[in-house]
C-alpha cells in the first residue's frame, strides 16, 4: 500500500472515539434516546481530566480537587442523538448536573417507564453559574434499528471503563439511522 493509500485510508475512518461524547453549547437543544444502561458514581476533575469512582468507592478520590471542588454525583448513559438533517449518531452522554438528573428520575420514576420509553429533549440555556438545562420527555416508541443496538450496546461501548479512564469505545460503532418524531400529541407528553 502506498502512503497516499495510507492517508486516505486514515481519513476515512470514523473518528467515533474523538466525537462520541454528548457536548452542547449555549442555545443548544439535543433530541436523544436512551439506548443502555447508565454507570453511576462519583467524578471530579483534577487538572482538568475526569476522575471517576464507583458509587460504594468514593475514598478512592481525592477530598478535593486544585479548586477546592469536591466529588459530585455522576450518571453516564448510552444515548443516541438525533439530527436535524441525515442520521444521528450513538454518543456517551454524561451527566454531572444535579438539575438534569433529578428531571430525569422525576420523568421516569413519577411515569414508572422503562428508559427507552421517550426521547429526550434538552436545551441549554445560559452559560456560567446561571446555565439551565430544562429536559422534556416525548413518549413515542423506539425504533427498530435502536431497539436492535440496545441488544448489543455493551459489544461497542464499555461504560465501566471510566471509572479507570479508559476510551469506553472498544470497536467502531455501526451507522444506525433513527428519525425522530415529527408530531407530538397530547397524550404523549408526560404531563
Amino acid at each position: 500500500m502506498s502512503t497516499t493509500d495510507s492517508v486516505f485510508d486514515f481519513l476515512q475512518q470514523s473518528n467515533t472515539a474523538a466525537s462520541g461524547y454528548v457536548k452542547f453549547a449555549p442555545g443548544d437543544k439535543k433530541v436523544f434516546r436512551i439506548l443502555a444502561n447508565p454507570i453511576q458514581g462519583w467524578q471530579l476533575f483534577v487538572d482538568g481530566k475526569p476522575q471517576r469512582a464507583k458509587p460504594e468507592n468514593l475514598s478512592d478520590l481525592p477530598t478535593q480537587n486544585e479548586k477546592g471542588e469536591a466529588p459530585k454525583k455522576f450518571v453516564t448513559f448510552i444515548v443516541y442523538e438525533y439530527a436535524d438533517n441525515g442520521p444521528g449518531a450513538v454518543k456517551v452522554w454524561d451527566v454531572p448536573q444535579k438539575t438534569i438528573q433529578e428531571q430525569l428520575k422525576m420523568l421516569y420514576k413519577a411515569n414508572n417507564e422503562h428508559w427507552t420509553a421517550y426521547e429526550l429533549v434538552v436545551t441549554r440555556i445560559g452559560s456560567g453559574m446561571d446555565t439551565k438545562y430544562p429536559v422534556t420527555g416525548i413518549k413515542s416508541p423506539i425504533e427498530e434499528t435502536l431497539l436492535a443496538f440496545c441488544s448489543v450496546a455493551s459489544q461497542y461501548v464499555d461504560l465501566t471503563k471510566l471509572y479507570t479512564s479508559e476510551n469506553p469505545f472498544i470497536k467502531e460503532l455501526p451507522p444506525l439511522e433513527a428519525k425522530k418524531e415529527q408530531e407530538t400529541k397530547a397524550d404523549d407528553l408526560p404531563f
